[in-house]
């Protein structure tokens, strides 16, 4: 009951300070953002089960690739341009893997669309990225867009399973933004994750244009994505923690 009443302060407080300044938009997702990093930050300091995995600080050092598209116009690059803000860099104390002095580049991809309505790009990295045993329960990474009408999509795999197509949201915003999603993995691959320990591992990210996408060029940054993965041997569905952490900022 603390525990839950402590969630509620944060996103209270949250949510006052967005309040406060209406008329500036990045301003508020920058409180807005930074309100959430501190509820991770709480529930990391009192439940020992969850473990916050590093899948990719997007440095350059792990090799990505596109697939599909029009090949010759696919780019990947890691360029020095990383979240400008309070959030972003609190965020970094979750990381003890992270080096700060690799900490200043993010992955840029270009890819060009001739038909949108008929195309997508699959981004996967040259070896699949295998997360420790535990039910994934939360994501969460940062994202560059120019309001672009498209979505991205998470591809997890495990043995025995076909995959599992996870939605992280639109691309319909400005600037630099904090994506955070819980993960819905159905029962089966639970129990193939507690039963016979076949690990989840991340396979592709999905690029899918929408109807009123323009043709021509499209380019987006990623940086930093980590999964939430609760540890403990009797993990359940519904024995998570409460989804109530500030939905709909």
């Amino acid at each position: 009951m603390f525990f839950l009443r402590v969630l509620f302060a944060l996103y209270f407080l949250g949510s006052i300070s967005g309040q406060v300044d209406l008329v500036s938009a990045p301003v508020k997702r920058d409180e807005d953002e930074m309100s959430r990093v501190l509820i991770l930050e709480k529930i990391l300091s009192e439940w020992k089960q969850y473990n916050l995995f590093l899948v990719d600080s997007f440095d350059g050092a792990r090799p990505w690739e596109i697939y599909r598209g029009v090949s010759f116009l696919n780019e990947i690059r890691f360029n020095s341009q990383i979240p400008d803000n309070t959030a972003f860099s609190k965020e970094r104390e979750f990381y003890p893997t992270l080096s700060t002095a690799n900490d200043y580049r993010s992955m840029m991809v270009q890819t060009f669309f001739e038909n949108p309505k008929h195309a997508h790009l699959e981004i996967r990295p040259k070896e699949k990225i295998r997360l420790p045993i535990g039910i994934p329960s939360r994501i969460f990474f940062w994202m560059y867009s120019s309001s672009q009408n498209a979505r991205l999509e998470l591809v997890l795999y495990q043995h025995k399973s076909k995959e599992i197509v996870i939605d992280l949201g639109d691309l319909n915003f400005d600037g630099w933004k904090r994506i955070e999603k819980k993960l819905m993995i159905p029962v089966r691959n639970t129990r193939l994750n507690q039963n016979l320990h076949y690990p989840f591992e991340v396979a592709e990210i999905r690029l899918i244009p929408g109807p009123f996408q323009k043709k021509g060029e499209f380019v987006f940054y990623l940086d930093r994505m980590g999964i939430l993965v609760d540890t403990r041997d009797n993990s359940y569905p519904g024995a998570e923690i409460k989804d109530n952490w500030g939905t709909g900022l």
